[in-house]
């Protein structure tokens, strides 16, 4: 299908998650999403199932981010090599949130990010999120 740069359009995704150290593996999502491609840009949107959450995933070359919208409001950007500071917004007010990404991958069919959640320098945990872009099933 031809797309106009900056059109929007609907695509099958998949969303997996993996934790990188216990290897326990998550399908975070599988179903329709918005998606447009504007100047390199690669946005998705779509909402998780059971949890009723909004989700919007902005690809850009230097860096992505995600905002994650529902019972806790979620803003993490993700840059490659980097320690970057996010935002988990609950009832009980905002904390912060240190990430470092391992990996960052942006290509036309995936997304794919590796990074450590951090509690100063300390790591707490680290996940593999694979973002697998089809065209919208008929």
């Amino acid at each position: 299908m031809l797309m106009i740069s900056g059109d929007s359009m609907k695509k099958h995704i998949v969303v997996k998650q993996k934790h990188l150290y216990t290897e326990e593996r998550n399908l975070m999502f599988e179903g329709q999403a918005f998606f447009s491609d504007s100047n390199g840009c690669l946005r998705l949107s779509y909402t998780e199932r059971g949890s009723n959450t909004a989700v919007s995933v902005e690809a850009e070359n230097e860096g992505l981010r995600i905002q994650r919208d529902g019972e806790l409001m979620t803003r993490l950007t993700f840059q490659h090599k980097k320690q970057t500071t996010g935002s988990v917004l609950s009832e009980f007010g905002t904390i912060d949130i240190g990430v470092f990404t391992h990996k960052y991958i942006k290509r036309e069919n995936i997304i794919a990010i590796e990074y450590d959640i951090l509690s100063g320098d300390e790591v707490t945990d680290g996940y593999r999120i694979l973002w697998i872009l089809k065209e919208d099933k008929v």
